[in-house]
């Protein structure tokens, strides 16, 4: 093996994780010794926890945090906290707090500290966990600041569109179900569901649409884009699409699902490109979508998340869009409440299924059994039968939020006012 092939394999591993294949990934660097190679190490953590196999992703995870970079060990640490299933020790606290003392301090000392505040939390005390997430998402936000004034840009863009432009006429299959929303309120679970009906084929967290958004603005403004086009280009956009699309597509089922929460920017893109497409829109508690929104590092993109700040003002945009988007496109959405979901499961999912035109299958009252890898963060979550564990979870930081709550407040109150209540 040359000096270059454990690299290449490494990298080869990420590029098939990144196209939802996890065993695929960990075949790649069966035989690399991760003691000499962290990132085969983070490579084995992520695929094993998107299979399920949590007490391997903890022991890969856990061979990161020994690495003498201090960037592999803080790595290993957040990942290993982000696991959510690993049990911490008091000597885990102690090494951690001996590791964070005297650091540089930049976005590797972020994941430190929100790793610390996992601990805290998992003791059942969020008061010492929240100087921590304060601490860490400070770090990281100096890291890799959120650009407000572009988001608030593209906002004011998109509540322009006023017209449907859509052909609702198109019958055209397979039928793709976007699943939309906040992150970290319900979507991996309201996936999940939907996979395991046999009909029923799922992607990853695709990144086409935003893609296209971002085409459509340089070339001259998202919303002029929309309606200048040409037939032509749009077609070229849904064969696109729907070639990325067919790898996905094993069952064959007559619908497919594409789950990227932010899509919600892209209603209106979505359905140039696909006319027939229909969307589920999860909502959740604003407080305790924050809240844990706040205690999750995202590794790619989400810059608003770490303050918050940010997350209110995100939170706002998002309620104004989907205000809009349900007004011209009614039929197109459907709004399921979180706390409903997982409070009466049986009623949502059959209703959820109707709006989906699904024939009910038993496989999808049983989610946590379905053995499809899953490529999110709430991998561990969606492994454990529909609970409500989720419900109130953040009232248990407002001390450490005290300054936010009558933000936040209002933030529910207009998400009240426009889905409804749970």
């Amino acid at each position: 093996m040359t000096a270059d092939a454990p690299d290449q394999a490494i990298a080869e591993g990420f590029r098939s994780l990144s196209a939802g294949q996890p065993r695929a990934a960990l075949d790649a660097v069966a035989t690399i010794d991760r003691a000499q190679h962290p990132r085969a190490s983070l490579l084995t953590g992520h695929a094993q926890k998107a299979l399920g196999n949590h007490v391997a992703a903890e022991h890969a995870y856990r061979l990161l945090t020994e690495s003498d970079d201090r960037r592999h060990a803080a790595t290993g640490w957040w990942s290993l906290a982000g696991l959510k299933t690993a049990q911490f020790t008091a000597a885990d606290a102690a090494g951690l707090d001996r590791l964070i003392e005297g650091q540089e301090p930049d976005g590797y000392l972020g994941l430190m500290h929100l790793a610390r505040a996992e601990i805290w939390h998992q003791s059942g005390l969020p008061d010492m966990a929240f100087p921590h997430l304060k601490a860490g998402n400070d770090l990281v936000a100096g890291a890799r600041p959120f650009n407000g004034e572009a988001y608030r840009r593209l906002v004011d863009e998109l509540l322009t569109i006023k017209a449907d432009l859509t052909d609702a006429s198109d019958t055209e299959t397979p039928q793709p179900i976007f699943i939309i929303g906040q992150p970290r309120s319900g979507t991996t679970l309201v996936e999940q569901i939907l996979a395991s009906h046999p009909d029923v084929d799922a992607t990853d967290e695709l990144a086409f649409m935003g893609h296209r958004g971002a085409d459509l603005q340089r070339e001259g403004g998202y919303a002029e884009r929309l309606t200048a086009l040409s037939e032509d280009r749009w077609q070229a956009y849904r064969e696109q699409y729907l070639k990325l699309v067919e790898p996905y597509r094993g069952k064959g089922g007559r619908v497919f699902l594409d789950k990227a929460p932010e899509n919600f920017l892209h209603v209106a893109l979505i359905l140039r490109i696909l006319p027939n497409a229909r969307f589920v829109h999860v909502v959740r508690d604003p407080l305790d979508n924050i809240v844990s929104q706040y205690r999750h590092f995202f590794p790619e993109g989400r810059e608003y998340s770490n303050s918050l700040h940010g997350l209110i003002f995100y939170w706002q945009g998002y309620l104004m869009l989907m205000r809009h988007w349900s007004a011209l496109f009614p039929e197109r959405i459907y709004h399921l409440h979180y706390a409903s979901l997982v409070g009466s499961p049986e009623a949502q999912i059959e209703a959820l299924l109707g709006f989906c035109s699904l024939p009910v299958a038993p496989e999808c009252f049983t989610p946590h059994a379905t053995e499809r890898p899953v490529m999110t963060p709430s991998a561990a979550q969606v492994r454990q039968p529909i609970n409500t564990a989720g419900i109130d979870s953040g009232l248990a930081y407002g001390a450490g939020m005290k300054d936010w709550l009558k933000e936040i407040g209002k933030l529910k109150e207009a998400s009240v006012g426009l889905f409804g209540n749970s």
